[in-house]
């Protein structure tokens, strides 16, 4: 059998230390996590402490089912309970039990619905949940990825709206979707942010809701520039702008490099610094966006996540659709005038200029207009005071205005129902893009992995370049339960997994069935439904059953 690395999960071939991240194998974890080695439900190996937080710690493990490298997070609240070096057991500080088992119990129950979501791809996945050792964990998806922080540093400092979009758009779909499951965040932040080899955005960094707000009972972690002001405050409401605030305030600082000042300095007047080059180079509607997310009073903040990702994706009114209308008849009507104009002595060029000082007095008149009615509060942070930007039309308002000869348009073609990763592939050398911002849906009537819809829709003419954003089918909610008896637990569980369950298993003496062979399911029989996300335990023979 191999030897694996308790540091990295690497295999180690009896090396003292580790080739691939240099930990020593006779390393000692010191209290009060876990030692080195520990076993839980006979199935996952608990490696090193690679972080922790006022909630418990992190450990890399190591499912021995899966033979997977694997996250498991341990609740251990900090200051109200600790572990006698090498012992598993916990030890709940005098006088804190009545707090512990109140802090577990929403732990637990917290952490359970968090995983009935594991189906969202913009969140780090909950593949089981278990009590043990006085105490109880979670198992996670091990993610080769790095922070939004790291990200950000690589990429100089800051990145574009352009780049930023498409990153941070399924992650507020993600959002509304937990909400609406009446999970809350509270903690978003460029730490709480990883970036996959893909270039996807996860959340990940889950906490109970009473980690994250200042209170009587433990220690709240909060996170200076990202927690809104009523995180600070232990009587107030959190409702789902707390998170609006934490996800602008990220947004905020992968567009400019810097996070807003903390939320008790902005208190007294609200503003928000924007550097000059920043301002110019966004959208406008992305300006109003982002203040809108970080109002300092709740009351005046962007109340839901969906109500945010609205306001990103165009300009609010049809006053950017009108300045681009405006701005393209004016230059076609320039072009007809020209030799229209001819014929009357008066030079071409001179009416070409008239035509593009006047559209270009109406964009002027226009981005005052917008300036004027915009109830935020931005302040140019070099000194600055011009508001002087151009306005920029979404995506969607120009392909209302493109003309179909237009050599730089195109026809969105229709992707319904067909398969979402060949389409994928298909569109690397096409002249649009696809963007799944929207969270896969259940259906009864498209295959699992085809695309159920599309914006915009098939036959709709869009500039050259522009995102078509499919939603994907995950199938059916219910899902039969295929033949598993004989399988390896291995082979079953890869089964079972791939149709979106939780697996565990339970031994028991048979013997008809080989050892180590799965016989069925413990609550099930074959052709059985069941939910997307469930929990099912199978049971494994142990062979036929010696006598003493």
């Amino acid at each position: 059998m191999s030897q694996l690395c308790l540091g990295c999960m690497c295999e180690i071939n009896g090396e003292q230390k580790c080739p691939h991240c240099g930990f020593d194998k006779d390393s000692v974890q010191s209290a009060p996590f876990l030692p080195l080695g520990t076993i839980l439900q006979e199935r996952y190996l608990v490696g090193k402490q690679i972080d922790n937080s006022v909630e418990g710690a992190y450990y890399i493990g190591y499912d021995n089912f899966m033979h997977s490298a694997i996250v498991i997070h341990e609740f251990l609240p900090s200051g109200i309970c600790g572990r006698a070096p090498g012992s598993v057991d916990l030890v709940i500080r005098e006088g804190s039990e009545q707090t512990f088992e109140t802090l577990k119990k929403s732990f637990l129950e917290y952490y359970r619905t968090l995983a009935r979501l594991r189906e969202l791809s913009s969140i780090t996945p909950i593949y089981d949940i278990f009590s043990e050792n006085g105490t109880c964990y979670t198992v996670e998806e091990k993610l080769d990825c790095i922070t939004f922080g790291e990200y950000i540093e690589r990429s100089g400092g800051s990145i574009d709206w352009n780049t930023a979009r498409p990153m941070f758009m399924p992650v507020l779909s993600a959002l509304t979707s937990i909400h609406e499951a009446g999970i809350t965040h509270f903690g978003i932040n460029p730490e709480s942010l990883v970036v996959t080899p893909a270039g996807k955005l996860r959340l990940q960094s889950f906490a109970i809701r009473e980690i994250r707000q200042q209170n009587d009972m433990i220690d709240a972690e909060l996170f200076d520039g990202c927690s809104a002001p009523e995180q600070y405050d232990p009587n107030a409401y959190l409702d789902e702008r707390t998170d609006v605030y934490g996800f602008t305030a990220t947004l905020f600082f992968a567009l400019t490099g810097r996070l807003p000042e903390d939320a008790d300095k902005r208190k007294p007047d609200g503003k928000l610094p924007l550097p000059t080059s920043v301002f110019k180079q966004l959208p406008p509607h992305v300006v109003t966006a982002l203040a809108g997310g970080l109002q300092v009073l709740r009351s005046a903040r962007t109340k839901t996540c969906a109500d945010l990702k609205t306001q990103l994706s165009a300009a609010p009114t049809v006053r950017a659709i009108q300045n681009e209308a405006t701005r393209n008849a004016a230059q076609a009507a320039a072009v007809r005038s020209y030799n229209a104009k001819k014929k009357s002595g008066i030079p071409g060029f001179a009416w070409v200029l008239v035509s593009c000082l006047s559209a270009l007095l109406i964009l002027v008149v226009a981005a005052i207009i917008w300036v004027s009615q915009s109830n935020f509060n931005i302040v140019i942070s070099n000194g600055e005071s011009s508001t002087d930007v151009e306005s920029s039309a979404s995506s969607s308002a120009s392909s209302a205005i493109v003309d179909t000869s237009d050599p730089d348009s195109i026809v969105v073609p229709n992707l319904c129902d067909k398969e979402y990763t060949r389409v994928l592939s298909d569109s690397s050398n096409a002249e649009y893009s696809i963007l799944q911002e929207s969270e896969a849906m259940f259906s009864n009537t498209v295959k699992e992995g085809n695309i159920i819809s599309q914006i915009p829709e098939a036959g709709s003419v869009v500039t050259k370049g522009s995102s078509i954003v499919v939603v994907v089918s995950k199938g059916p909610q219910q899902r039969e339960l295929p033949a598993i008896n004989n399988l390896t637990v291995e082979e079953a569980i890869k089964t079972l997994s791939g149709m979106g369950f939780i697996v565990n298993k339970t031994e028991v003496a048979n013997d008809q069935i080989a050892k180590g062979a799965v016989i069925g399911y413990k609550d099930y029989k074959v052709g059985d439904t069941a939910p997307y996300g469930s929990k099912l335990t199978i049971t494994v023979s142990l062979g036929a059953e010696t006598s003493a």
